[in-house]
């Protein structure tokens, strides 16, 4: 069994997959699994015509692409002991297994040092401690912000984040429009304002003791994207998340949250 798997999603990134597959491969320590996430371009079948020995997983019937979804489907299909999350769109140079060997333990999680923006999506964490965690928050959608909020609820698990050596890491230049083509929502600042409300607000619910399952966090995402996308912009927004009786009284607890856009200049 290896002890670690890079895990590779791809929607519309087969080009980019040609490019960056070889180089995972070349690791004999290395799994790889490659997620063909309803892909239009059919990586799936690349790779099992051209890399066999790449595991692939296939899943159909999905428009828009679910980075989340796609990485868990991802995680399932792993052997390894720790997990590699990495992007079509990231070159790997040798030498990455024998690098980060020795720093593989537990009660860390490891991330590329140096950082750039480039670069967020990559992490590398035990199966162990992924599995605790629930994975990826699938409630999240379009694109950005699911690296962040898996890397937070790490750190509220008590894992400690550690660099690995990235100067072998290198991405792919390419336009935002690459970015946000299989998304319902494209602009990325909108995007950005959505998944960091909603990290922010599911967060709030979570020190108040509420544990929210996925068809609930699905629907508070969607509650929070109808405010950011409604006429005029996000004004206030409130969740009740805890009732009480009291004598003759339904007493219900909640957050609001009030709005206020920057002010010019």
């Amino acid at each position: 069994m290896p002890r670690l798997t890079a895990i590779i999603t791809c929607k519309g990134r087969l080009e980019h997959l040609r490019e960056t597959l070889p180089e995972l491969m070349a690791d004999p320590d290395l799994e790889v699994v490659v997620v063909d996430y309803d892909d239009p371009d059919h990586s799936g079948d690349w790779v099992r015509a051209t890399w066999p020995k790449a595991r692939v997983v296939s899943v159909a019937d999905r428009p828009f692409f679910n980075r989340s979804e796609a990485k868990n489907l991802g995680a399932a299909a792993a052997t390894g002991d720790w997990l590699f999350f990495v992007d079509a769109d990231i070159h790997v140079g040798a030498g990455l297994t024998r690098g980060v060997q020795d720093l593989m333990r537990p009660g860390v999680f490891l991330l590329p040092d140096p950082r750039p923006a480039d670069l967020w999506g990559a992490l590398m964490v035990s199966r162990a401690d992924f599995d605790a965690i629930g994975g990826y928050d699938e409630a999240m959608e379009n694109y950005g912000s699911e690296d962040v909020d898996v890397l937070a609820r790490l750190m509220i698990a008590g894992l400690t984040g550690v660099g690995f050596p990235s100067e072998g890491l290198t991405a792919i230049v390419h336009d935002h429009a690459l970015r946000t083509r299989f998304h319902q929502v494209a602009n990325l600042d909108l995007t950005a304002s959505i998944n960091g409300f909603y990290l922010t607000a599911k967060n709030d619910l979570l020190r108040q003791g509420l544990v929210l399952d996925l068809e609930a966090r699905r629907k508070l995402h969607a509650d929070v994207a109808r405010t950011f996308v409604a006429a005029g912009g996000p004004r206030s927004f409130q969740i009740g998340f805890r009732q009480t009786q009291v004598p003759h009284l339904t007493v219900t607890a909640s957050l609001r949250y009030d709005f206020t856009p920057p002010k010019p200049g």
